[in-house]
């Protein structure tokens, strides 16, 4: 980790081991622009605002996969007649 007064930047391993994933994907997320990054010398340097806004990214999109699962049920009967 680099740290300059209020401002730290962790890189490619240490984001793996923070997210749970493998150093790999981080450096594939990174490529992919699914991660902020900045290459200084050989390695990938994330900073903690770019950490925390991918996973507010990733924590958005469960939610809103949950939230269309749970309208799909509700309009999987719409429109039907039902009898008692």
């Amino acid at each position: 980790m680099i740290q300059v007064d209020d401002f730290k930047a962790f890189d490619a391993n240490e984001v793996a081991k923070m997210l749970d994933m493998k150093y790999r994907t981080v450096t594939r997320y990174i490529q992919a622009g699914k991660i902020r990054a900045r290459k200084i010398g050989k390695k990938y340097f994330v900073t903690e605002q770019d950490v925390k806004a991918f996973i507010l990214a990733q924590s958005t999109n469960v939610e809103n996969t949950q939230i269309n699962e749970y309208t799909a049920e509700d309009n999987a009967y719409e429109g039907q007649i039902r009898e008692d």
